[in-house]
């Protein structure tokens, strides 16, 4: 089995892209906007969400020229993206053989709504609309862009698509299958119809807090705040192979661990037993530092991932510092996992864990406040999606 390390990390959200994100999180400065008015659906419950990042992509318009015109706003986000983590990695090419495995919970809902649209009004659909709207754009792009031949592939499991992605990477490089790979999450689902925004809302599944922020794991909690996307990108390489180039390494992954409930497609069961089983798997008497959540803020999935810690952990919970990313990035569905594994990457190589935007929060559970420095010798990061997808990161420092 060959060791697996993270050497390159790009976030693109509404707090910012790269460097500028993390200062952001560390500073708990979000960024979320109140909906229009004019939305007054009698299932309504909620009024607030994190908006699509605003993207100023002419440093890389030379790269960027085949897809301008047939390319999703997903998939160019998801390129730039790329783009940065190779740089970030201080990578000048990847080797030919390098993979990519991207997540992602729907197609671009803006390409679509718009093909909708044109074809009812009995208009020519533009050429551009099915290459818009395939499911596995992503990691076409980001091949095609790089020039790369190796295993090119989408995973959609819900929210837990972007750890999905990168567990895939991570045993795809510990196989020996290849040295390098790109991978991630990315969505796009604003639109001008507000559908997943809506499909969400009539759920229940949404924050009705009066000022929008979530609160995951306190009391007051109602439901998620909903984020209309973004993407964000690793890169994975092997470890002496990235030690042999002098790449920096933020953290190295030692564990993926994944499960589905088989309980039902929206609904988390109460009994997180499958959950409990997969964490006790990855973490086998290891002394965990810092816990990245899942934490969506909904009622049941954090009284059960709260659950599922004090089964797993026992007393040796409150020893373990907890936070909840989504409490100020919203939940960025596809995206979120991969975002949540950078955040604790980066965390691990800069010894610090963001603070909680929480109210009275739940019995149990170290959660800080304020952002703290604090060193991390090993910590998880774990996902769980619609339909039960379960899954689990471990990264350690090096």
């Amino acid at each position: 089995m060959h060791r697996v390390v993270i050497t390159g990390i790009a976030p693109i959200v509404a707090m910012g892209k790269g460097q500028e994100f993390f200062d952001n999180l560390m500073a708990m400065k979000p960024v979320i906007k109140q909906t229009d008015p004019s939305y007054c659906d009698g299932a309504n419950i909620s009024k607030w969400y994190v908006p699509y990042p605003e993207l100023d992509i002419s440093p890389y318009k030379a790269n960027l020229r085949q897809m301008t015109l047939i390319a999703s706003r997903n998939a160019i986000t998801a390129a730039v993206a790329a783009l940065m983590a190779k740089e970030d990695a201080g990578l000048d090419n990847f080797d030919p053989d390098t993979a990519v495995f991207f997540g992602g919970s729907t197609m671009d809902a803006e390409d679509i709504l718009m093909a909708h649209n044109t074809v009812k009004e009995g208009r020519r659909l533009h050429p551009s609309s099915n290459p818009k709207s395939m499911a596995n754009a992503v990691p076409a792009w980001i091949s095609i862009l790089f020039g790369i031949h190796g295993r090119s592939q989408v995973i959609s499991t819900a929210c837990a698509s972007g750890t999905d992605a990168i567990g895939a990477a991570y045993e795809h490089i510990c196989m020996g299958k290849a040295k390098m790979a790109v991978c991630g999450g990315a969505d796009q689902m604003s639109c001008s119809s507000e559908l997943f925004f809506r499909s969400f809302d009539v759920l229940g599944a949404l924050t009705h807090s009066p000022d929008g922020y979530p609160r995951p794991f306190s009391e007051e909690r109602s439901g998620f705040l909903f984020s209309e996307g973004g993407a964000c990108v690793l890169i994975l390489e092997e470890y002496e192979s990235a030690v042999a180039r002098g790449a920096r390494i933020y953290a190295e992954i030692t564990d993926f661990q994944a499960c589905c409930d088989a309980y039902h497609i929206v609904k988390m069961p109460e009994n997180p037993e499958q959950v409990i089983s997969m964490f006790k798997n990855m973490v086998q008497g290891k002394t965990i530092d810092y816990y990245n959540a899942h934490g969506t803020a909904t009622p049941v999935n954090d009284q059960m991932e709260a659950t599922a810690l004090r089964e797993v952990f026992g007393s040796e919970l409150g020893h373990i510092l907890v936070n909840a990313t989504k409490s100020m990035t919203g939940h960025a569905i596809g995206t979120s996992g991969a975002l949540e594994a950078a955040v604790t990457a980066y965390s691990i190589k800069n010894g610090i864990v963001h603070g909680n935007m929480i109210g009275t929060p739940m019995e149990g559970l170290n959660l800080p406040r304020e952002t703290q420095k604090c060193e991390i010798h090993r910590a998880i990061t774990a996902s769980f999606g619609f339909g039960g997808h379960n899954s689990a990161l471990m990264l350690e420092k090096i």
